[in-house]
């Protein structure tokens, strides 16, 4: 009988009786068949009960190894992750309506330092910070929809939201009045437009599903 040391997958195949490229169904349909005649229990011989253990176990490990090899030679096409569209793919042109409330929201934006100036710089800050994030929200809803992904809609906010915040700082300082120093105070609309848009689920997670 072969020693553990010898026993090859050509031998473990001929031991069962099938073939070495068997599935491991074969194998253990085979395997069982032999061991109740050899098993020590109904009068078997050991060394040939013990080899037909290790002829199983040798075909077995056989089959996962090939099934590893055909998983990592796949195509890559099977395992190829889908392109994210580009941001310019996404964007639709708003409607006329939707033109004349965002230019309506544009306008409020740009006329809050002026009706601001009269409160406290932090006051002021707030409601043109307000102004400015609730056109960049607007605009992106008019010009995305219901398309693209988180990332796609921050990154809309956000380039939106500049340009009008910089027209106001720069409106508010010409009328004297300290906003520098409340920049900060400026941006917290913003930030929470952007945490609302729940970024936390992925920015390639599509709008719909990222719902809060």
């Amino acid at each position: 009988m072969a020693r553990r040391t010898d026993m090859t997958r050509q031998h473990s195949a001929l031991l069962l009786g099938i073939d070495e490229s068997s599935s491991a169904d074969d194998i253990q349909r085979a395997w069982k068949m032999w061991v109740r005649l050899a098993h020590p229990d109904v009068g078997g011989d050991r060394d040939h009960f013990e080899a037909l253990m290790r002829a199983r176990r040798i075909l077995l490990a056989n089959v996962v190894q090939a099934n590893a090899v055909k998983a990592d030679t796949a195509p890559a096409a099977e395992q190829a992750v889908p392109d994210r569209p580009s941001l310019r793919s996404v964007i639709r042109r708003p409607s006329g309506r939707a033109a004349i409330v965002l230019m309506s929201l544009v306008a409020v934006a740009l006329a809050s330092p002026a009706v601001t100036l009269s409160l406290t710089p932090w006051l002021s800050a707030a409601i043109m910070g307000v102004c400015a994030a609730g056109f960049a929200v607007g605009a992106t809803r008019a010009l995305l929809g219901d398309r693209g992904d988180v990332g796609h809609r921050i990154t809309c906010v956000s380039v939106l939201w500049l340009p009008v915040a910089c027209g106001q700082v720069g409106l508010s300082a010409s009328l004297g009045s300290d906003i520098v120093l409340m920049l900060p105070v400026l941006a917290v609309p913003l930030v929470a437009s952007v945490a609302w848009m729940n970024a936390g689920t992925g920015l390639w997670m599509p709008v719909r599903s990222s719902a809060p």
